[in-house]
């Protein structure tokens, strides 16, 4: 009798548990579950135009074919490939010269950072049209015109997050004789992490706006979700263009939360 109450008491626990998980979920994506909802059903009922935009169970079904027969998984694959080659490249560049820049050399900042500003209002298109000119199209002058664009919001967020560092810690640290290492790695990195991710998340927004206009422009080696959504909408395949928009964009999302994921580990496992 007493274990049978045990497992029954488990089973309820473990159903409220799986309510209220289920419930938070609801709570926190009712607006996308809505909208969802509204773009399957509007163009269903003849409110939208289905021709120019198919309800979601159609796209979706377009994703599975298109995917079965390979021509999306390696849109994706050059698209996926060149964002993240121009981010990290763009990483390891700008945020190093951020910590150097904003931490150690403020005066040769003040220096230089007019030319920066002038460089930063440089548009990535315009580069790309000189870049094809000097190493012709490849994946190389693909990757080099993200990393332009998306190395400006790092750069600048690891410069503005440095030279903002409480310097009430700065005062603590160098009265508990810490040394000039010990202060960046303890005080310096630690304080500016939430500000460098913000600049990344941005540099990753960035690298996809550029990536697909770059791919829209048929100016690559005819591969990439941006030239297969191009492609699609010139020769009227409607439900695979929006199936490329969507998985477009679910990449530009799992990229961004993986990114949320990883500045949250860093914060909370205290490795400075």
């Amino acid at each position: 009798m007493v274990m049978k109450s045990l497992m029954v008491y488990r089973y309820m626990g473990g159903k409220n548990k799986f309510t209220l998980l289920l419930k938070n979920m609801v709570e926190k994506y009712i607006a996308i579950i809505i909208f969802l909802a509204f773009l399957e059903i509007l163009p269903s009922i003849g409110v939208v135009n289905p021709i120019f935009l198919p309800p979601i169970s159609k796209i979706i079904l377009s994703i599975w074919s298109t995917t079965i027969n390979g021509t999306l998984p390696i849109a994706f694959t050059y698209t996926f490939f060149r964002v993240l080659a121009g981010l990290s490249i763009s990483i390891l560049i700008a945020i190093p010269l951020g910590f150097l820049l904003g931490g150690f050399f403020q005066n040769l900042e003040k220096s230089i950072n007019p030319l920066f500003k002038i460089f930063e209002q440089f548009n990535p298109l315009t580069l790309f049209h000189l870049l094809i000119i000097l190493i012709s199209i490849n994946e190389l002058s693909t990757i080099i015109v993200i990393y332009w664009a998306s190395q400006w919001p790092i750069l600048n967020s690891t410069i503005s997050a440095i030279k903002n560092v409480d310097h009430t810690l700065i005062k603590v640290a160098k009265m508990s004789k810490f040394d000039k290492f010990d202060i960046f790695w303890k005080i310096h990195i630690p304080s500016s992490i939430p500000k460098i991710f913000t600049g990344i998340r941005l540099g990753l927004l960035f690298a996809f706006l550029i990536s697909m206009g770059v791919e829209m422009m048929g100016m690559t080696t005819g591969q990439g979700l941006g030239f297969f959504i191009m492609i699609t909408w010139m020769n009227g395949f409607n439900t695979e263009m929006w199936a490329g928009v969507y998985v477009m964009t679910l990449l530009a999302i799992s990229m961004n939360f993986i990114l949320v994921k990883i500045e949250k580990y860093l914060i909370k496992a205290n490795l400075f």
